[in-house]
């Protein structure tokens, strides 16, 4: 038998044409400078990811499996493997347990969370790995800010005195821990994220009793107001959506959960105040593009 000299010639010219294909497809890729925030449809938790000037990649919680996964491989660029970036706002499975994967799968730069690191086997797991692989650690408090690019983090919670009085430190390994009784929720990070005029708050699971205790002058014109708490009827008041006025408000929560989330009652709030309603377990992922 002998081969067809066409049918090689084919396969050849098939294969150079894919490599032009793909190189043009990465060097538009590398030359975009788009900038963009979306937050993941990971089921019941929280995850977001932004992406500034196509260069630098930070992601805010991560979910509570490897669904983040999913959301990383659909909006990060196929060959860009470091975050730079990633945020966790409290030890609490639905918020921190896709790092589980993304630790093994990404080169992680940098870890900012919340003071308080008390969340259980998984949660030490994951310092482990982190301390492990030397990847550095921040514990930002209220009036600290984070520049990135043309971005700004700005941080409201927790304060300090809020953690000196509300915890206590652990003498073997100096991390601060929740007083028996007390919701870790309460010490989610919160923080005003800013890219060229475009205002987004990050709220974690803060409740509104601690929503009325941000360090906040005077109204906001907020363009997103993550919604605290996945919509617990706990987690926002008429009084700070006047004083926060968001343009959206993003829910993120997973179907028919075991919570009742979103509350009906904040879901009324929300549309007696114009906000507009933007929810993972309805909408799946939900993308802004920064101007």
């Amino acid at each position: 038998m002998f081969e067809s000299p066409v049918s090689k010639r084919i396969f050849i010219s098939i294969i150079g044409l894919s490599l032009i294909l793909v190189t043009i497809l990465f060097i538009l890729q590398k030359t975009k400078r788009d900038s963009f925030l979306v937050f993941c449809h990971v089921g019941q938790g929280d995850a977001a990811y932004i992406r500034l000037e196509n260069e630098i990649d930070i992601v805010i919680d991560a979910g509570p499996d490897r669904k983040i996964l999913d959301c990383l491989g659909k909006y990060m660029p196929f060959y860009d493997r470091t975050i730079e970036y990633a945020f966790i706002s409290h030890p609490q499975r639905d918020h921190f347990g896709g790092y589980l994967y993304l630790i093994d799968r990404y080169r992680i730069k940098s870890f900012w969370l919340s003071e308080v690191t008390t969340g259980g086997k998984l949660f030490s797991q994951l310092l482990d790995s982190i301390k492990k692989k030397k990847i550095p650690m921040f514990f930002p408090k209220s009036g600290e800010k984070l520049k990135i690019k043309y971005s700004t983090f700005v941080f409201l919670w927790p304060t300090q005195d809020y953690l000196s009085t509300q915890s206590v430190i652990d003498k073997d390994t100096d991390t601060q821990l929740r007083r028996s009784g007390l919701d870790i929720n309460n010490f989610s990070l919160v923080f005003l994220f800013t890219y060229k005029g475009f205002q987004t708050l990050f709220t974690g699971d803060i409740s509104n009793e601690l929503l009325k205790r941000l360090p906040i002058q005077s109204k906001m014109k907020l363009d997103v107001l993550k919604i605290p708490h996945h919509g617990s009827k706990k987690g926002l008041s008429v009084e700070f959506l006047k004083l926060a006025h968001p343009t959206y408000g993003v829910i993120s929560v997973g179907k028919t959960n075991s919570y009742g989330h979103p509350s009906k009652d904040i879901l009324a709030i929300l549309e007696a105040s114009e906000v507009k309603i933007k929810r993972t377990d309805k909408d799946g992922d939900i993308l802004f593009k920064l101007r």
